[in-house]
């Protein structure tokens, strides 16, 4: 009976101190490390481009794309701008880096006002009122959306770059 309760002890002893391993652990959580910092990287290729394109820095990169890309969702709706979506990795951290806009002040207030016409083109304003919120000139939106049209061409399904040409139409 004593050399049983030995055992038990001696054994209970080791397994206490035996270095813990959650190696598996580990493995699950560096996959889903690896897919955010792939999906950053698709990203930030896209906000790169912009930033060295066109001058900027990368809150500005990302604000002026989450501009863009709101103003286009806003136009198409969400099911049409789904493929817009699908194609543009962490699309959702740029949508939220756009500016909250003042409905009431800027250019986009004006028009708000103003009734059918205004709302046609309130959109656009939108978009400019963003870029003047985030110190970017309202003429490097063009070079911008020629910047995401070369990444949907190279990165999305056919047709895409269209729908993001019609849904920002209202700056173009």
């Amino acid at each position: 009976m004593k050399l049983s309760a030995a055992l038990t002890l001696l054994f209970t002893t080791l397994l206490l101190n035996a270095p813990v391993n959650a190696g598996w652990f580990d493995d699950l959580t560096k996959k889903e490390e690896t897919q955010t910092q792939t999906t950053q990287t698709e990203n930030n290729d896209l906000v790169g481009s912009v930033m060295s394109q066109l001058g900027l820095n990368q809150g500005q990169a990302e604000g002026g794309l989450g501009s863009l890309l709101t103003l286009a969702k806003s136009t198409l709706g969400s099911d049409s701008f789904g493929p817009i979506a699908s194609a543009i990795p962490g699309i959702d951290t740029l949508l939220g880096a756009a500016p909250a806009l003042d409905t009431d002040s800027g250019m986009s207030g004006l028009l708000s006002k103003t009734g059918d016409l205004g709302s046609s083109l309130q959109g656009g304003a939108q978009v400019y009122d963003s870029f003047e919120k985030l110190g970017i000139s309202k003429e490097l939106a063009k070079p911008m959306v020629d910047i995401v049209k070369g990444y949907l061409d190279a990165n999305a399904g056919e047709g895409t770059t269209d729908l993001l040409m019609q849904g920002l139409g209202a700056i173009l």
